[in-house]
């Protein structure tokens, strides 16, 4: 144990004496042994699974279900390749990953216990690190809704599938936009609900401190129904024990939206395509027609959110590779089968996006000395009051889901590109305020979606927002 003692003491800049050194060891090996091993439930038998064969790409493995009659018997859903289903390779998209989880993730078990059949595992882009479905070791993803188009990403397989009635329900995550962005391209709902009310145990973690869980499907509905059945503490999850219970949102969807005011984002409409801004004009005129008012707002430090984004979330996952597979205090996946797999991936299969992702933000974070994320994190929690102020003064805020339309394959090559695409979405991952992305018209045939964002833990204005303009909005 003294090498190690000597090799944190060099890390840390800390000199030690011969006699310090030997006693700091002794206690190392004293920690090891007395450590105690956490005991597991009785894994559940692994399930059968073969290798999907859709005409989209989006489903990854069929596996076999075990659902319960509960609350949500009659749907159907696909889980991405992030989310652990006990018996089921688990890649994150990426030919380096070898896991086969003993387990399901928190958000498999409350699925399958309110009665939904699970369909699959869903394709993804390489450990979540872009947003086209061009990025999968298994292969590009295709858009149902628009050929020769991107279906969005990183949660490809899970648009997908729901776009072409694979299933009802598709799991993603979103750490800058990975859900309302697909759901925007493929003309679907969209749902990043409030940062941690979903617990991540049984996730492959991107960012702990940006990555959301959350449905997408063909109605808000849909959404919200399974929301509720997803959300609320999970002990194992430490991060969420803190957040509230799960509430009755579905209700909410036919609620009266008469007196609501909402705030037009001003940097998102003028950073965005004319076609997009004018359907989002009309499905905002749509929702005044019911009494909802509508005024512009402006938010300081918007367009900057998503290099911020960007930089916390490269230098979070270059830091769980660089640390084997563990992120110190964000309790959101701990299982030691996971930490082992991160540990012995096969670093020479990752796809060029992901290693020019870790090497860059593993030297920035080092170069800087850690300033570089710290100051993106400080850039967070101003942008995040700035958020709370405007809504201070309105009920939600609206702005198009995405600038463009889905552009077409092979179009989207560069980190500005990629952030680009996240431009109107991230900063809501930023300060963790939940946001809904539903369609609301085409543009040259290409879906259009609306984002409405809400104060944190206020997800029934979202349902009743969300509700409206799938009544009122006509294409």
């Amino acid at each position: 144990m003294k090498e190690f003692v000597e090799q944190a003491s060099q890390r840390l800049n800390i000199d030690l004496t011969d006699d310090q050194s030997a006693v700091y060891a002794a206690s190392v090996l004293d920690a090891t042994e007395s450590s105690p091993v956490a005991k597991s439930d009785e894994p559940p038998a692994p399930r059968e699974y073969e290798r999907g064969d859709d005409e989209y790409n989006a489903i990854l493995y069929e596996v076999e279900d075990r659902s319960e009659a509960g609350d949500l018997d009659g749907l159907s859903a696909v889980v991405k390749d992030n989310m652990a289903v006990t018996g089921v390779p688990m890649t994150c998209g990426s030919a380096a990953v070898n896991f086969v989880p003993p387990y399901d993730a928190s958000v498999v078990k409350r699925l399958q216990s309110a009665g939904v059949e699970l369909v699959g595992t869903a394709n993804m882009d390489e450990f979540a690190l872009t947003t086209t479905g061009e990025t999968c070791a298994h292969g590009r993803c295709l858009n149902p809704s628009v050929s020769d188009h991107v279906p969005g990403g990183s949660s490809s397989g899970s648009a997908a599938a729901v776009t072409a009635g694979i299933a009802d329900v598709g799991l993603g995550s979103d750490t800058g936009g990975s859900i309302r962005i697909p759901a925007s391209y493929c003309g679907i709902v969209g749902l990043k609900p409030t940062h941690r009310t979903v617990p991540r145990f049984g996730f492959g973690d991107l960012a702990p401190s940006l990555d959301h869980v959350g449905p997408l499907t063909r109605s808000v509905e849909d959404a919200f129904r399974v929301y509720d059945v997803l959300s609320g503490p999970d002990r194992r999850d430490l991060s969420s024990w803190t957040t509230r219970p799960a509430i009755n949102t579905r209700n909410a969807v036919d609620d009266s939206v008469d007196e609501l005011t909402v705030g037009v984002v001003n940097e998102a409409m003028a950073a965005s395509d004319s076609d997009i801004r004018s359907r989002v004009k009309e499905a905002i005129s749509a929702i005044e027609s019911v009494g909802v008012s509508a005024r512009e707002i402006s938010l300081p430090g918007f367009l900057d959110m998503a290099a911020v984004v960007v930089t916390v979330a490269n230098c979070e996952f270059a830091k769980l590779i660089a640390n084997r597979g563990v992120v110190g205090g964000s309790g959101t996946g701990y299982a030691d089968s996971w930490r082992e797999a991160v540990a012995s991936m096969d670093m020479t299969e990752l796809g060029d996006g992901a290693v020019e992702s870790l090497i860059t933000y593993e030297a920035l974070f080092e170069a800087t000395d850690g300033a570089a994320y710290v100051d993106a994190q400080t850039a967070r929690v101003q942008f995040a009051q700035v958020v709370d102020r405007a809504l201070s003064n309105v009920d939600a805020l609206v702005l198009p889901t995405t600038r463009t339309t889905a552009p077409p394959f092979g179009e989207i090559t560069t980190v500005e590109d990629v952030m680009s695409t996240i431009g109107n979405t991230s900063p809501f991952n930023a300060t963790g305020n939940p946001a809904l992305s539903i369609p609301c018209g085409h543009s040259d045939g290409h879906p259009v979606g609306l984002q409405i964002v809400a104060d944190r833990f206020d997800e029934q204005i979202l349902a009743a927002l969300g509700g409206t303009v799938e009544r009122t909005v006509v294409d």
